[in-house]
């Protein structure tokens, strides 16, 4: 009977620590596999003969149908609201153009690649030139299409 069949503490004890791995990962899912997998060990206690497939296909059906019926009644959707990061919302940069002719623009104490860099006119592409950046998308500076040139850079 042992090697048809998986002890029913064995399939408890599974239960027990994917629910324990819950609490460290926090996103609803894998406690409903456990409570499946201690569903299927009780039930293996009143039914012994049940084989090792049919053991693991009841508990991954019962977390299944536990996770998709009830997920949504324990969580609380778009609980998150969103935050504004001001330290990357539009703002002011210096241009850099490198040795190498790469041009950056240093803004918010770092160099950031610009995203639309076609949208700055050639003849504002100067060394130290303070440009408005609209927005960072993509870790990029997303240049705003108003240029005013510094006349020195320091």
């Amino acid at each position: 009977m042992l090697d048809q069949s998986v002890i029913w503490w064995v399939l408890v004890s599974i239960g027990v620590v994917l629910i324990i791995t819950e609490l460290f990962i926090g996103a609803f899912i894998v406690m409903w596999f456990g409570i499946g997998a201690i569903v299927t060990g009780l039930l293996t206690l009143l039914i012994p003969d049940i084989n090792v497939g049919l053991q693991a296909l009841l508990s991954a059906l019962i977390g299944g149908v536990l996770m998709f019926a009830l997920r949504r009644r324990y969580t609380t959707p778009r609980n998150a609201q969103p935050e504004t990061m001001h330290t990357f919302s539009a703002t002011q940069g210096r241009l850099h153009i490198s040795s190498q002719g790469a041009i950056s623009v240093f803004a918010n104490g770092t160099f950031w690649s610009i995203h639309n860099i076609s949208s700055l006119p050639i003849e504002e592409r100067i060394d130290g030139a303070m440009v408005a950046i609209a927005e960072f998308k993509n870790n990029q500076a997303v240049l705003a299409t108003t240029v005013t040139t510094a006349t020195t850079p320091t």
